[in-house]
């Protein structure tokens, strides 16, 4: 305590940000991380439930987003004001690709919006990865890569934002589920606030350790300005960082 009383009012309003920016990411991250959804562009779905329906909801590039999976495998996705869909997956043995090496335990598959077939395939399943092939044997995605779904019914305009094959048909047999953001970041916005703070409180000891590798009675040895330079440089730039890291392990 005697050394927190020391400190001046910078050095102590330092301390006061980052406690409480450990209070806030420490409560922040167990109810961020505790919410599992599907993974989609560059952002996390939350999973819910509404009137039998399974939801996705979220924000994919800033834009308010929301696929619907009903029981019977039918597909909606809402990107802002765009609705796309919807898109109905249906089992059909005759879809399957013939002569393809994993043909045996391929499921057949067609992909329709309204009327208009829009894909048909198969679909193997190799432990956690989902391979999806054309009628005609090409791969059409695998392992997580996703082709867009032409629009216009014409085939000559591909919509960036439109779901893909492989979204779809992941989406129906059920995705792999997942978190956002990571611990990683909470770890390593803490390590930057321990090193703020060793450094503050223990400012002069770690200043005549560091000096009695080069010379003798480092007791009588004063910082010069260019030293309190740096440390006031480390006590502003580390809970910089920090913030940087609790937030980045948000995403």
């Amino acid at each position: 305590m005697e050394r927190i009383r020391a400190l001046n009012r910078y050095q102590k309003g330092v301390l006061v940000v980052m406690a409480a920016m450990v209070l806030v990411f420490t409560v922040l991250y167990p109810v961020v991380t505790s919410r599992t959804g599907f993974a989609y562009k560059d952002t996390v779905l939350v999973q819910g439930q509404e009137e039998g329906n399974t939801v996705y909801t979220g924000k994919v590039y800033g834009i308010p987003s929301r696929f619907t999976v009903t029981p019977d495998k039918t597909v909606v996705f809402q990107y802002g004001k765009e609705t796309y869909g919807p898109y109905a997956v249906r089992e059909d043995p005759t879809a399957a690709p013939k002569g393809v090496d994993t043909s045996g335990h391929m499921t057949g598959i067609e992909l329709r919006r309204g009327d208009e077939v829009i894909f048909r395939g198969g679909v193997v399943e190799q432990g956690e990865n989902r391979w999806i092939y054309n009628e005609d044997g090409s791969i059409e995605s695998a392992v997580g890569i996703d082709i867009g779904i032409s629009v216009g019914g014409t085939g000559d305009v591909i919509d960036p934002m439109g779901p893909s094959v492989s979204t779809i048909v992941n989406l129906v047999a059920g995705p792999k589920l997942t978190h956002p953001g990571g611990w990683w970041g909470w770890a390593a916005g803490m390590f930057c606030c321990v090193v703020t703070v060793v450094s503050m409180l223990f400012a002069n000891e770690l200043f005549r350790i560091q000096l009695s590798v080069y010379i003798r009675n480092v007791e009588d040895a004063e910082p010069t300005d260019w030293e309190m330079v740096r440390r006031y440089a480390t006590w502003t730039v580390f809970p910089i960082l920090a913030l940087l890291a609790f937030i980045m392990g948000l995403q």
